[in-house]
């Protein structure tokens, strides 16, 4: 689709960002619940919100890093879907991330964890750039260029046809028109013939001899 001028819609705008945090979290759940239910006793939220969680001296914190890094992966396909522009990207992979922060604060406390910072920095970087390069193709793919310069050639045909007949009508227009001096001229040319007879004086009888 071709993009006209943003309009500030915030109802829009919030429901977009719920959308994406919802299946940022579905997403990240449903990674985690694969890879790392299989070898503990019992999924909780803490695998979600808890910065202890991310460690690269157990398998736990291991998948755990994986598993945000492809959740970001997969948000940077939401983005297509639900922003669908690549200069807004940033803006939404960042609030993403922004909230995550949040909600990992309120549950247990703040960030204390180098692993945890460098995945999260890590995945707003993927979500962002490989959101916006998503974007730009699937807003390339939309303009069909061939299609318009093919309409272009068309209309250039259309216009040189009709300028085309406009000339073609010029010479007959000019024939008709020397037509009508050359007839206009010899009546003038016949009117001063009889105006010079007439204006000619009359011979004189000659009287006849008696």
């Amino acid at each position: 689709m071709l993009y006209g001028q943003a309009v500030w819609d915030p109802i829009l705008i919030i429901a977009q960002i719920i959308t994406l945090q919802c299946l940022f979290y579905l997403t990240l759940g449903l990674f985690q619940g694969l890879f790392i239910g299989p070898y503990v006793s019992r999924l909780s939220i803490a695998y979600l919100f808890s910065w202890r969680m991310y460690s690269i001296g157990t398998y736990s914190g291991v998948i755990s890093v994986l598993s945000l890094l492809l959740t970001a992966v997969l948000s940077a396909v939401f983005l297509v879907w639900i922003v669908e522009r690549a200069k807004k990207c940033l803006d939404f992979a960042s609030t993403c991330f922004i909230f995550h922060l949040w909600f990992c604060w309120r549950y247990d406390g703040f960030p204390a964890r180098f692993e945890w910072w460098v995945a999260n920095i890590l995945g707003l970087i993927i979500m962002s750039l490989f959101g916006e390069w998503l974007c730009l193709r699937r807003e390339m793919q939309e303009i069909p260029l061939n299609t318009l310069r093919g309409r272009g050639a068309s209309s250039g045909n259309l216009g040189a046809a009709g300028a085309g007949g406009s000339g073609g009508a010029g010479p007959s227009g000019g024939g008709g028109a020397a037509g009508q001096s050359s007839g206009t001229s010899s009546a003038v040319q016949m009117s001063s013939a009889a105006n010079v007879s007439k204006g000619q004086p009359k011979a004189l009888p000659v009287a006849a001899s008696v």
